[in-house]
């Protein structure tokens, strides 16, 4: 069964110059979902605060806010299309706008606050804004250019980033984290992950996370540091470098180095963790 509700805004020109012009959208609806169900979201230049709970559907409010004040040239049309699909929900935002020249002030206030079963998932797309997700126990994507992500309490076994300009901060999480990032700061605490794969250019990766036995971990960067700090099990860590620091704390045995590779071991576990490392610098530590 489908659902589909559309809601529709149009900000017309404004040719009087200091006359002001507040368009506003609002939604507040509560749709169906089932209590793993993935919701999906597209979205541009939005403050996103998604809390999940033992709540059995999904509750949606959308807030927007054009303010102008001059002369506007044009127009905009502003869409959002909510789809409930067999207990999954998706969320997408659409906006055309034919303006062709502004002579004034314009301010845009816009917040979207989801509250779904906290065992749903999200796939999530954006351009710029900021996300704030709590207590969603899914697995969680997300592909998004520049924006700030925060995630707390969420216990999931798939975590997937892929964003340009922006910093993701993480407390907690499980299974496999998967990153693909270029200016960004990434910094998790509290995890247990199994498997990581980080690609990060010009940030800062730092992550306290235990090991898994059998467990892969694969962290490449360009510039800033790496820094790992391992609360649990332990492996062989395999550091390729060119001009980077290698730093270790704690209970790790060098058994190689090289001017291209350095080689650590830390007892109580078989994983293995391999860095590349350009001018990046290494820290590593054991708790």
């Amino acid at each position: 069964m489908k659902t589909l509700v559309s809601a529709f805004f149009l900000l017309c020109a404004v040719t009087a110059s200091g006359q002001t012009k507040d368009g506003i959208f609002q939604l507040d609806k509560y749709y169906k979902m089932t209590p793993r169900g993935i919701v999906k979201l597209s979205s541009s230049d939005a403050k996103v605060y998604i809390t999940g709970s033992s709540r059995i559907d999904a509750h949606v409010k959308i807030y927007r806010q054009v303010t102008t004040k001059g002369v506007v040239f044009g127009q905009e049309e502003f869409t959002v299309d909510v789809l409930e699909e067999d207990g999954n929900l998706t969320i997408r935002e659409r906006s055309n706008s034919t303006a062709v020249g502004m002579i004034g002030y314009h301010y845009e206030k816009y917040e979207i606050t989801l509250e779904v079963p906290e065992g749903a998932s999200l796939q999530i797309r954006g351009d710029d804004g900021d996300y704030r997700v709590r207590n969603v126990n899914g697995s969680i994507s997300m592909d998004i250019d520049d924006a700030d992500v925060e995630l707390s309490a969420c216990s999931g076994n798939e975590f997937r980033f892929r964003l340009d300009d922006g910093d993701i901060v993480m407390d907690g999480g499980k299974g496999k984290l998967d990153i693909d990032a270029d200016d960004a700061d990434v910094r998790i605490t509290g995890a247990q992950f199994t498997s990581i794969l980080a690609d990060v250019d010009d940030g800062d990766f730092q992550i306290e996370t235990t090991l898994a036995d059998q467990g892969e971990y694969m962290i490449n960067a360009q510039d800033g540091l790496v820094a790992m700090t391992i609360t649990g099990g332990g492996g062989q860590f395999n550091v390729r470098h060119d001009d980077a620091r290698v730093i270790t704390e704690g209970d790790f045995k060098q058994v190689d180095r090289s001017e291209g590779r350095t080689t650590l071991v830390l007892a109580n576990g078989n994983a293995k963790v391999d860095i590349r490392s350009d001018d990046a610098r290494v820290r590593l530590v054991s708790r």
